[in-house]
């Protein structure tokens, strides 16, 4: 038995879980490199703070519209050849972002990127869905966003190194070297489950997706969402850090990194409390967890207890995100997967993208940390609308 496949035995993740795991690992330490301080970036290209929020806008907005259609194309085509195509065209994209010395032409390469990214995420979500049985999804979930997490960690650890000796150009084209690897890794190693074709001009599977049920999904994810991208999807964390905090770009790097990490603890046996206790359940408290963290933190001043705070944070991000995986899957069949996968990911994206926009406003309006509070609100938002929702 080769080297990689002991530890995919030890982590007991399935083939396509494995090898989705590790390259998406290896893609985001590379991405996380510099994502910490793209808004601080943007600034120093000359965009000011609404021009920062709004571009964090399209960035989600962007991360959306896609979904739906690579929904559609997924159970057509199957889910492995929506995977594959992206990936070989990260590698340019990020290669022209980083010549790109105007902040509007460096978002417009990011959100080409981010749109091929929302082609892929259905099919991420129904590959793993279908690679284990049902009674092992959010252990199969829960190690997929182990992966997540530890490139998140690490790309800010590493950046924190990097970026005071390397303009960020060059971190860059490390993305753009990375994402070309993994996308050969993909090519190579992953393994087709979707063998039902669903016809594109099939029209049967639509009607279902206008229920009141599915309403109410759409309206507690999306609220979901606006918390995402107020919160550590947003650039509203890094700013306060930098203005509020006084922190520069490697103590920024430092929080993430360290936050980071206790999610990656949480990781380790986050699914199990997902498979004994329900997607949704988890998801409502968790939601509700890092609403109230996040103002907490922002309460915060010294460096440590903000750092403290600030991993509790992440943990409850964390288990939102394995959580939310969980109950994608659990709401969907294999026929139409990714189509209902999609369509939920863009309406609530839709919706969500709107958040940096309003976190922006309330910022220049009321003060740093209103977007916290904003926050708070979807948080609570989400936790209500989950409870009203029948399993």
């Amino acid at each position: 038995m080769n080297f990689w496949a002991k530890i995919r035995q030890s982590l007991f993740i399935e083939q396509n879980v494995f090898v989705l795991s590790i390259t998406v690992l290896f893609v985001l330490i590379a991405f996380f490199v510099w994502y910490p301080v793209l808004p601080i970036y943007l600034q120093e290209l000359g965009a000011n703070d609404f021009q920062v929020g709004f571009s964090y806008t399209l960035l989600a907005l962007s991360y959306t519209l896609m979904q739906f259609l690579g929904g559609i194309l997924s159970d057509h085509f199957g889910r492995k050849l929506l995977i594959i195509i992206p990936s070989f065209v990260f590698p340019f994209l990020y290669f022209l972002a980083g010549n790109s010395s105007n902040w509007i032409i460096l978002i417009f390469f990011l959100i080409i990127a981010n749109s091929l990214s929302a082609l892929q995420l259905p099919s991420f979500y129904s590959m793993i869905a279908e690679s284990v049985p049902k009674y092992k999804r959010g252990i199969a979930f829960s190690r997929f966003e182990l992966f997540v997490i530890l490139g998140i960690t690490i790309g800010p650890a590493v950046g924190m190194v990097l970026i005071p000796r390397l303009e960020i150009k060059y971190l860059f084209y490390l993305t753009s070297l990375t994402t070309f690897f993994c996308a050969l890794a993909r090519t190579f190693w992953l393994k087709e489950t979707h063998h039902y074709r669903t016809k594109i001009k099939k029209f049967d599977s639509f009607k279902k997706l206008f229920n009141k049920k599915m309403l109410l999904i759409i309206l507690a994810l999306s609220s979901l969402f606006l918390l995402f991208n107020l919160a550590t999807h947003g650039p509203f964390i890094s700013l306060y850090a930098n203005e509020v905090m006084n922190l520069d770009k490697s103590k920024i790097n430092l929080l993430f990194a360290l936050g980071g990490l206790a999610a990656v603890i949480y990781s380790l046996w986050g699914g199990k409390i997902i498979d004994k206790w329900g997607s949704k359940k988890v998801l409502l408290l968790s939601s509700a967890g890092l609403g109230t963290f996040l103002i907490l933190w922002s309460l915060s001043s010294p460096l440590w207890p903000a750092i403290t705070l600030f991993a509790i944070l992440y943990i409850f991000s964390q288990s939102c995100h394995i959580a939310y995986d969980s109950f994608l899957a659990d709401i969907t069949h294999q026929e139409s997967r990714g189509l209902v996968i999609g369509f939920i990911g863009t309406c609530t994206g839709l919706i969500g993208s709107l958040g940096p926009s309003l976190g922006g406003y309330l910022k220049s309006q009321i003060g740093p940390s209103s977007p916290f509070w904003a926050g708070l609100i979807f948080a609570l938002a989400t936790s209500l609308l989950l409870t009203k929702l029948k399993d």
